[in-house]
């Protein structure tokens, strides 16, 4: 089976160990702030595969383009709507995204994807920090502020 030499009773058809170290928690380098007082965290959804190389040639009905993935609770805060085209702004840039309402995000943190640089340049609004040991991004954590584009029209029932 994969990896079955790591199993192997002789230390020497194990292998190397892997370095592994204990690392003190630090928070992000970008804090929110009144300004800027949501988090920005940016990931993959379940039909984009990675950058959607290997799914992207067929038509899925889970994939509804970019979205702000926002709670409820901030939604309501900021008086905005789902599908309602918001701008999202950091410290590096701004860009108007539709909104989606999600309710399994905690208040105070919103998402986004990478799987659509067509529609919206995410990237354009995250942070460019990189972690002094591993070298990666810290693409998961941006302060960013929503504003409403235009003054909603008002829908029959509200």
């Amino acid at each position: 089976f994969l990896h079955g030499r790591l199993w192997d009773k002789d230390p020497a058809k194990r292998g190397r160990l892997a370095p592994f170290s204990v690392v003190i928690d630090e928070p992000p380098v970008e804090a929110t702030s009144p300004e800027f007082p949501l988090r920005l965290t940016t990931g993959r959804r379940l039909d984009s595969y990675n950058t959607g190389v290997q799914t992207r040639g067929f038509d899925s009905p889970l994939r509804f383009g970019e979205t702000i993935d926002v709670s409820p609770e901030d939604a309501a805060k900021l008086a905005i709507r789902d599908a309602e085209i918001v701008r999202v702004s950091s410290l590096r840039g701004s860009l108007e995204v539709p909104v989606r309402i999600d309710k399994s995000l905690r208040p105070g943190l919103v998402f986004m994807t990478m799987h659509f640089p067509d529609q919206v340049n995410t990237n354009l609004i995250t942070i460019d920090a990189t972690d002094p040991k591993s070298g990666t991004a810290e693409f998961k954590a941006a302060a960013v502020k929503i504003e409403r584009i235009k003054e909603r029209v008002p829908v029959a029932g509200e």
